[in-house]
């Protein structure tokens, strides 16, 4: 339906560019792939901010299509043909370098970003978060540490960056209690996010208190029951409180789970045998 009134106000009107994006938008989320790049494909004509914003969505259409490789290929040589890049253009393919695990050039185009953008701008918070979690992902904790707490010292009222370091130092067996007010904060801020309740009762399991980390850890389970590593943390805190039974249950729950990675189902396999060896 709202295909026909889109084609409706593009025939009164071929000029509306904004109709022509919200076509093309409506073709890709119909996975109608052909007909959403055609029209990328013209958008792209029209001028250079319709040109980068084209090239972007028709990555995303190939990445959807044929995978990473040709979804990059493709970015990349538009990205060759702007003039004059901007901070936005660097953050923007720095996004597309991260959201597809090319942690590396993610963090190069985050930098370039940071070195065009001026030094007031509401966005370099962000640039510092996605930055730092780049380089977490690469193992360079002590450069991820500093982007996540320059974005905070900034903007301090992230709740996921507050969760994301807080979590990232309580799993570090680091800054335990600082890290435990951090998450109290951040729950204070999204009192329903699973992730940040998760990362709350985990604070607490560190902290040996097992009584509250299993109150959370259960809200964060009934969040977000499909979730292998918040099922992972409830067993180890009911394991704890020697409910050992529904430990296992929950144990072999995950198991089952589509999303459960290998290292973490090696670990449960072993849990399973011979319980918790090791605490936090």
């Amino acid at each position: 339906m709202s295909n026909f009134y889109l084609k409706i106000s593009l025939f009164l009107n071929n000029k509306f560019l904004t109709n022509k994006t919200l076509l093309a938008e409506n073709y890709f989320y119909q996975k109608k792939h052909q007909l959403s790049k055609d029209v990328y494909q013209s958008i792209k004509k029209i001028g250079p901010a319709y040109f980068w914003h084209a090239s972007q969505n028709i990555a995303e259409i190939i990445l959807d299509k044929d995978g990473k490789k040709y979804s990059r290929k493709s970015i990349e040589d538009d990205f060759a043909e702007l003039l004059n890049p901007n901070f936005e253009h660097y953050f923007q393919l720095a996004n597309f370098y991260k959201n597809n695990e090319y942690y590396e050039d993610s963090i190069k185009y985050y930098s370039l970003s940071l070195k065009k953008i001026e030094k007031t701008h509401t966005l370099i918070p962000i640039i510092l978060d996605r930055r730092g979690t780049s380089y977490e992902r690469l193992d360079d904790w002590d450069k991820a540490e500093k982007d996540l707490i320059e974005s905070l010292a900034i903007s301090p009222d992230q709740a996921h960056v507050l969760n994301y370091l807080a979590y990232s130092w309580i799993d570090r067996g680091i800054n335990i209690d600082k890290g435990l007010e951090m998450l109290l904060k951040a729950n204070r801020l999204r009192e329903d996010d699973g992730y940040i309740i998760d990362s709350l009762g985990w604070a607490y399991y560190a902290k040996k208190n097992y009584i509250k980390a299993e109150f959370f850890l259960q809200r964060a389970v009934e969040l977000m029951p499909l979730d292998p590593v918040i099922n992972d943390h409830y067993a180890d805190v009911l394991w704890m409180l020697n409910k050992n039974i529904q430990a296992r249950y929950f144990w072999k729950y995950i198991l089952n789970l589509d999303d459960s990675e290998k290292k973490l189902k090696d670990s449960i396999n072993e849990k399973l045998i011979f319980g918790i060896q090791k605490e936090l």
